[in-house]
């Protein structure tokens, strides 16, 4: 584990700051995976904006007509009017929506981030990670079929790590569209000086595991902390780690950590 700051300061809140928390879900989700953090950001005084990313309404042909760089409006768009309520935002995000957060820390001067199974890259070649092996021919068979059948989450996996959202179907032009999209936010990490905090699960079978390294590596932020957060089950991808039964009280406990340590800042 990487860390520079230590928690757990008795330090008193400072009541008359009121601080925002951004939540964003990842590519083809829901609010509904960041969900159980709500409560406890909200207990703790935030004001908490859990948001919808454009195409991610509930209509997959809609899905279809939007892009990284809408997704990231959207995102940017919720934290402007975000800040206009709180006196400190803290953007918080699963997957995409981790790279969305950095998206964002890297464009404006955010008071923290938190990253979850988070990408700034899909897939590497040397050396291989990579969920499947046609990840690296997506820039063309987009162009053949467009629409690649898939198979429906189990029931099993559904019941160890709820989600929901677009199943069954990928639409390969979009998920090119994230490729280069991670890949770009990669490249401005350096513009991150927010505290950091990232956390992966080292068998994370869709973001692969190093991106979490390279994430810590590449930001300029003084504060930055790394979080390991083992999966055992075989069923999953490893990946939901906010609803993921075996991480999601491990994740909460983290996130309002790190949130109320800026709190007392």
């Amino acid at each position: 584990m990487l860390e520079e700051k230590q928690a757990g300061s008795a330090e008193p809140l400072r009541e008359d700051v009121k601080t925002g928390c951004l939540l964003i879900h990842g590519w083809t989700g829901s609010p509904f995976e960041m969900q159980p953090l709500v409560a406890p950001l909200q207990a703790m005084g935030c004001l908490v904006c859990n948001v919808t990313l454009p195409g991610h309404e509930g209509d997959f042909n809609a899905f279809r007509r939007t892009w990284f760089r809408d997704w990231a409006d959207g995102a940017e768009q919720a934290y402007m009017t975000l800040r206009e309520e709180a006196d400190r935002v803290i953007v918080i995000g699963l997957s995409m929506g981790g790279t969305l957060a950095l998206h964002i820390a890297s464009r404006h001067a955010v008071d923290g981030v938190v990253t979850m199974a988070s990408p700034i890259y899909v897939y590497r070649l040397f050396p291989p990670e990579m969920k499947d092996w046609r990840l690296p021919f997506v820039r063309l068979l987009r162009h053949v079929r467009p629409v690649w059948p898939g198979t429906p989450r189990r029931a099993e996996a559904q019941e160890i790590a709820p989600w929901e959202g677009y199943d069954g179907a990928t639409s390969l032009p979009q998920l090119w569209s994230l490729i280069e999209g991670v890949r770009a936010v990669g490249k401005e990490l350096h513009r991150v000086t927010a505290p950091l905090l990232a956390m992966h699960c080292p068998t994370d079978r869709t973001a692969p595991p190093g991106n979490v390294w390279e994430i810590a590596r590449r930001v300029s932020s003084v504060r930055r902390r790394i979080e390991l957060i083992p999966i055992r089950e075989r069923v999953t991808a490893h990946h939901m780690l906010t609803t993921h039964r075996e991480t999601r009280e491990r994740v909460r406990e983290l996130v309002c950590g790190f949130v109320r340590d800026i709190q007392r800042d």
